[in-house]
């Protein structure tokens, strides 16, 4: 409630105005306050970074590269388990209208491409071959091989 009141006062009383006596004094209450700065001890094990959860989350792990570069920390699909359904919904007997690919949403399709920038450079080389081609299209292009090499490769049946 107090906050409130307080908040309604400095509402009514409006801002104040910053005259030279009003710069001044803000100037001197800055003066009284000091701040220290503690150098960093980069020679022990812990750091000290000056707030608690700060230190916690640093020092968790000794080697903080190796934390992120562990196995654990992969958080990105496989290629063909992120288009599974993708593919499933593009194959001919499927019955699905073209209107309900996931090909269509902007989401998907975003993301997919972040996919395979980051695993699957190659494809884009699909892309520039096919300029005159949607996003939409050339995605729906990537899948299909994306299927048929999956399929190639795990001996199953390729259309």
């Amino acid at each position: 409630k107090q906050w409130y009141q307080r908040r309604v006062r400095g509402k009514n009383e409006g801002c104040p105005s910053l005259t030279k006596s009003a710069v001044d004094k803000m100037k001197q209450q800055q003066k009284g306050v000091r701040r220290t700065v503690r150098p960093m001890d980069f020679t022990s094990e812990k750091y000290d970074l000056g707030n608690t959860t700060l230190n916690d989350l640093w020092n968790i792990c000794p080697d903080n590269l190796a934390a992120c570069q562990d196995s654990n920390r992969n958080f990105t699909p496989e290629t063909y388990k992120f288009f599974e359904e993708c593919i499933e919904q593009l194959e001919p007997d499927s019955g699905v209208e073209k209107q309900y690919y996931l090909t269509n949403d902007t989401a998907f399709v975003w993301r997919s491409l972040r996919l395979l920038a980051q695993q699957s450079i190659p494809y884009f080389q699909h892309i520039q071959n096919t300029k005159n081609l949607t996003l939409t299209d050339n995605l729906q292009n990537i899948v299909t091989i994306i299927g048929k090499e999956y399929k190639k490769d795990n001996g199953m049946e390729c259309n």
